[in-house]
């Protein structure tokens, strides 16, 4: 890969990666707003401009230093989506908390299933040939929002996948998970870069990664 092909790459694996992590938190907050939480509106944060998005260290260094260390998946993601629960609880109950939490499940899942049909019909028409920058982007596009959606889905705080599991928990007025949560909240970080940097877990997720990818691939 020549210095022309690599920057390339980098850059589209950067411009996927902040449209799909700043994507799925403007779900999350606009969700949040719908079912009674007015804090990410307050925050200045349901917007589209990208700045107001982007964690440096998330959105760009991590997700980088995977790719040039040649990582099984690349990861990263937005500044976290300012929402209290609190308020959505007392407006919406639990469901509202529930749905929320999956806001941006939804939206990479969605991201995915559009990339893929763009993609089979400007491939079935000509429109697009394969190898093709626009191609490889939307494809870029498509794998990111793969990797975000299945990474947020593991039950580890502060990830949705242990907010979803609280809260479909304490809809069946089951507290262990919740509980749970609140505990582990605090080793966050540290739980974050176990998962990326310990082999055992990075190939799980790329097993899981490549699985669902596979299944999208076949619609």
């Amino acid at each position: 890969m020549d210095a022309f092909d690599l920057i390339l790459s980098i850059f589209i694996v950067l411009v996927a990666l902040i449209i799909s992590a700043v994507g799925r938190e403007i779900m999350s907050g606009l969700m949040a707003v719908r079912y009674g939480d007015e804090t990410p509106r307050l925050n200045g944060r349901i917007t589209l401009n990208p700045l107001k998005h982007i964690d440096i260290l998330g959105s760009i260094i991590m997700p980088l230093t995977l790719l040039l260390l040649g990582a099984p998946f690349l990861f990263g993601y937005a500044k976290p989506m300012p929402v209290d629960f609190s308020n959505i609880a007392k407006a919406s109950g639990y469901k509202g908390c529930l749905k929320v939490a999956l806001a941006g499940t939804f939206f990479n899942f969605f991201m995915a299933f559009l990339c893929v049909l763009i993609l089979k019909i400007a491939l079935m028409f000509g429109i697009l040939t394969q190898g093709n920058p626009i191609s490889q982007f939307i494809f870029t596009l498509f794998y990111t929002n793969i990797v975000l959606a299945i990474f947020n889905l593991l039950p580890l705080p502060p990830l949705d996948g242990a907010k979803i599991l609280a809260y479909l928990g304490l809809i069946f007025n089951i507290s262990i998970f919740a509980k749970w949560y609140n505990n582990l909240e605090k080793y966050g970080m540290i739980l974050l870069l176990l998962v990326v940097l310990l082999p055992p877990t990075q190939s799980f997720i790329a097993s899981s990664i490549k699985f669902i990818s596979i299944l999208f691939l076949q619609i």
